[in-house]
């Protein structure tokens, strides 16, 4: 259905100036909806005609008034007839931002960007945590590097984006950057978050990509195979501080927890249970979730040589995530890996590689994890030959002799039937 749209000028008596003229102001409807705003003009009362919404004078000022008028209403006629024809969708704010030069030509997308950054720094430690600030400060760049490779441009305007723009956008991230497909599902999905918020803010009027998905290649394998996780364990590397985050990647294999949970574990969320077993209960950095961890003897090990060394309530000492980045990339060459360790890499091969492949049930692993639906779970919950292979046994040795075919000779009976 078609908006009513109007538009017309009055001047403000209230607001009469020392030179005894009043500021002439314009007036949006659309579908009911008014806005006003200032045309920069002034006229005495006298020389205006309240019904026509123009001045009334014959002198040069006042035909340059009424030129002026004409213009912004056509202006506004025009900028109305193409939102319905680009969207369907026209706001009476957005006719007036961009009559007055506030529209898209005024803002932009990193510009936006770098709004929505420091929002989340703002928010750190309330709405955010920090790693969130940094994965939106590398997306920043991600999109501006891109910007420059594509387009040859230090910044785009919102009205240029379009699916094209999405596709080139994931075609670079793909190819130029060479980043895994969940990779490149998180960096869409930040520059989606902000055409979105611009959507919100009246700066676009509709979000021209939210039906945009990022598909691809398929991923290599994010958790560690149980000869991989043997060599790890067994050859521990000759760099002290290299071999400590060797340590921590193993115990985030043995846990599930992820690179924020080690980080803020504290001595308070180890607990001992009436069997004397050892549990990590915490609430997960990510989601504030519940998750309930049993301390095996390995990630044990691995606390009690952390055990006492700083006088903090944090159970390990910490580099930062760049420096553990660096080390971890250390530790892939040393073992001669073809997939890169990440910390995430560890909590996907505690539900993998730890836990499903021991028969530990996926309701079992969804607590471990802290998952509020099991169907998180299962996004981890990659079948590997060894467990399939594993299962088929089982499968075979339940089976046994419950089930027999009658020795009837099918030959026979067919040439039988030939006849």
């Amino acid at each position: 259905m078609r908006s009513t749209f109007n538009i017309l000028f009055y001047i403000n008596k209230q607001k009469i100036k020392k030179n005894g003229k009043c500021p002439i102001m314009g007036r949006i409807t659309i579908d009911g909806k008014i806005v006003q705003y200032s045309v920069k003009e002034e006229i005495e009362p006298k020389f205006w005609n309240p019904k026509e919404g123009c001045c009334s004078g014959k002198g040069n000022e006042c035909k340059r008034i009424n030129l002026r008028l004409a213009e912004l209403k056509k202006e506004a006629e025009q900028q109305y007839q193409k939102d319905i024809e680009r969207s369907g969708y026209v706001t009476a704010e957005g006719i007036k931002n961009s009559i007055q030069g506030m529209g898209t030509n005024g803002i932009t997308l990193l510009k936006e960007f770098d709004l929505m950054k420091e929002e989340i720094k703002n928010g750190i430690g309330i709405t955010h945590t920090r790693g969130t600030y940094y994965r939106y400060g590398n997306a920043y760049y991600i999109i501006r590097d891109f910007l420059k490779y594509k387009y040859g441009v230090d910044d785009v305007e919102f009205s240029r984006i379009n699916k094209q723009f999405m596709e080139d956008y994931h075609f670079y991230l793909l190819t130029v950057r060479n980043f895994s497909t969940y990779t490149i599902q998180n960096y869409v999905r930040f520059l989606k978050h902000t055409i979105e918020r611009a959507v919100n803010k009246e700066i676009i009027y509709r979000n021209p990509v939210r039906r945009f998905y990022a598909d691809g290649r398929k991923s290599s394998r994010r958790w560690i195979s149980r000869e991989d996780l043997n060599t790890i364990m067994t050859k521990p590397h000759p760099v002290k501080n290299v071999n400590k985050v060797r340590n921590l990647f193993v115990f985030a294999v043995f846990t599930g927890l992820a690179y924020a949970d080690i980080y803020n574990l504290k001595w308070s969320d180890i607990r001992t249970d009436k069997a004397g077993y050892k549990w990590i209960y915490k609430d997960r950095t990510k989601t504030t979730t519940e998750c309930y961890i049993p301390l095996l003897d390995i990630p044990l090990s691995i606390i009690e040589n952390f055990k006492g060394r700083k006088n903090t309530d944090k159970v390990f000492d910490f580099f930062c995530y760049r420096t553990m980045n660096v080390h971890l990339q250390t530790l892939t060459e040393f073992y001669g890996f073809k997939t890169p360790l990440t910390f995430h890499q560890g909590r996907h091969s505690w539900a993998t590689t730890i836990c499903l492949s021991n028969g530990v049930p996926i309701e079992t692993l969804s607590r471990t994890m802290g998952h509020r639906s099991i169907k998180t779970t299962q996004i981890y919950a990659e079948v590997t030959n060894m467990k399939m292979d594993e299962d088929m046994k089982l499968l075979e040795s339940r089976i046994g002799n419950k089930y027999q075919l009658p020795n009837t000779d099918f030959t026979k009976h067919e040439t039988k039937e030939a006849i």
